[in-house]
């Protein structure tokens, strides 16, 4: 009897080196659930730290209008220094104002002051108190002090007027706030969507590379059996070596791209967590696909997507914004109507003449004033274009909710066909696997004894190999359906929600 070595195929030499790789990544492999997956998601992804930020400004710009419906105190103290020209007698006794006497210049200083309270109110009532004081320059005849205080108003009958037009402002800023709160949320479940959807990829994809590599470990034994009957024992054919070695060759090439997947499915669950592709490789996620409980009916599903859904949450809010806006523009192309009044108290106090502070007359001088005053525009003027603008994007923005909320429902009761499908294939690709593996070892006994040929065991065991792939890939495909059918009707936010931010830090 005389043994051979045979030399090693080219593809065992570049399997060998995959082999090193795949067990070098696994050494520091990071392997993580889907619960810490989406968690760290939440603190690093970066779309989802923007929706954040810019829920939180659309906050700030709500706490702006707030502030600008406050009352506002305006003060101010002026001084002046001002010279000027003026004759005086001259020795002779001749008056100034007969053009007789010398040129002089002279200077003197006042002071006036104010201060004034100014308030809307919701109804567009502009409301002012304030007080005035002032001193004459000095050596001026008249009064040497002043002071004032006076109270106005202005009422709007048309532009202007009601809490429509005054809180317009407050209304759309709350109504862009909730709707960035919505985005806010919506960018959170699809954000957990995106990552259980890398996740279970990435599974898959571990998971291909042990059926290939159990394949390959079965061809391999195959492969030698072969070459010890056919060199050995004497009992086998090289064609049988042949059809075994080229099976094998196959599967490894199987396997290397399944290892290429894994990578690039690494990377893609690393993207998801705002990973660098270089730390991504060594993620690894541990489990198997949970079961997500019953069904519900497709008209539970709708019912629940036309209540629940944040994509349709969001797109409400920007509704009542656009509403908000077109009252607003409304209220600009009316005519400006106001009625306005003012009363005043009036003091003055001279030097010589009255004791003290004393008032001539001993009361104050009352002044009232009051009147209407009228603005419009000139032959229609930008405000009736703007309104009508605002009037037709609101009514688009209606029609696209309309149809946005149609296409959400159809989308739900198509993903719950789906489901209802890849529950089937679940259950038949379980079956068809099962059936595969016992025709494999079958096949393999029958080889043994001589009556079946290799060609049988090397379609039995790609069949088997085939069919384990479709049940995994089955059962992914229903794990990721029904999440979509969940994000959908705002259910997978609430199955997250311990995990995933709902205010920005």
């Amino acid at each position: 009897m005389t043994l051979t070595r045979s030399v090693p195929l080219p593809w065992l030499a570049s399997l060998a080196l995959a082999a090193t790789c795949s067990l070098s990544v696994a050494a520091r492999a990071e392997t993580l659930t889907a619960e810490e997956a989406v968690r760290r998601a939440a603190s690093q992804n970066p779309s989802l730290r923007a929706a954040l930020l810019e829920a939180t400004a659309a906050r700030q710009a709500v706490a702006a209008e707030e502030g600008a419906r406050k009352p506002t105190l305006s003060a101010s103290v002026t001084g002046q220094y001002q010279e000027s020209y003026g004759r005086v007698a001259d020795a002779n006794g001749g008056a100034p104002g007969n053009g007789a006497g010398a040129l002089r210049r002279s200077g003197g200083t006042s002071v006036a002051s104010n201060v004034a309270l100014r308030y809307t109110t919701d109804v567009g009532t502009s409301l002012e108190v304030g007080a005035s004081g002032r001193s004459p320059a000095d050596g001026t005849p008249g009064p040497n002090y002043g002071a004032q205080a006076y109270v106005s108003a202005r009422q709007p009958l048309l532009r202007g007027a009601g809490t429509d037009a005054v809180l317009a402002p407050y209304a759309q800023a709350q109504a862009s706030a909730v709707a960035a709160e919505q985005e806010r949320e919506l960018a959170a479940s699809q954000t957990a969507l995106d990552v259980l959807g890398a996740y279970w990829e990435l599974w898959y994809a571990e998971q291909a590379i042990l059926v290939q590599e159990q394949a390959l470990a079965a061809a391999q034994r195959l492969l030698a059996d072969a070459k010890a009957r056919a060199e050995t024992l004497g009992t086998g054919t090289k064609v049988d070596v042949l059809r075994f070695s080229t099976s094998a060759a196959s599967i490894a090439d199987a396997l290397s791209q399944a290892r290429a997947t894994r990578a690039a499915r690494a990377i893609a669950l690393g993207r998801a967590l705002g990973m660098a592709p270089a730390s991504a490789a060594s993620l690894a996620p541990t489990g198997a696909p949970p079961s997500l409980g019953a069904l519900p009916s497709a008209d539970a599903l709708v019912r629940a997507a036309s209540e629940r859904s944040l994509e349709l949450a969001a797109l409400r809010a920007d509704l009542d914004a656009q509403r908000a806006r077109v009252s607003a523009a409304e209220d600009a192309d009316q005519i400006r109507l106001d009625l306005f009044a003012t009363a005043s108290m009036d003091g003055q106090w001279v030097r010589d003449g009255l004791p003290g502070l004393s008032l001539p007359g001993g009361r104050p001088a009352f002044g009232v004033l009051g009147g209407i005053e009228v603005e419009l525009p000139l032959g229609g003027g930008r405000a009736s274009a703007d309104a009508a603008r605002a009037r037709t994007q609101l009514a688009a923005a209606e029609a696209r909710y309309q149809a946005r909320a149609e296409a959400i429902a159809a989308d739900v009761s198509s993903l719950r066909a789906s489901l209802e499908a890849a529950a089937e294939q679940v259950a038949l690709a379980t079956e068809t696997a099962r059936m595969a593996g016992e025709l494999a070892e079958a096949e393999r006994q029958r080889l043994s004894l001589g009556t079946a040929t290799s060609a049988d065991v090397v379609q039995a065991e790609q069949t088997r190999r085939e069919a384990e792939l479709r049940r995994l890939r089955a059962a992914v495909t229903e794990l990721t359906s029904r999440l979509q059918l969940d994000h959908e009707t705002g259910a997978l936010l609430v199955r997250f929600a311990s995990v995933l931010p709902r205010r920005s830090s």
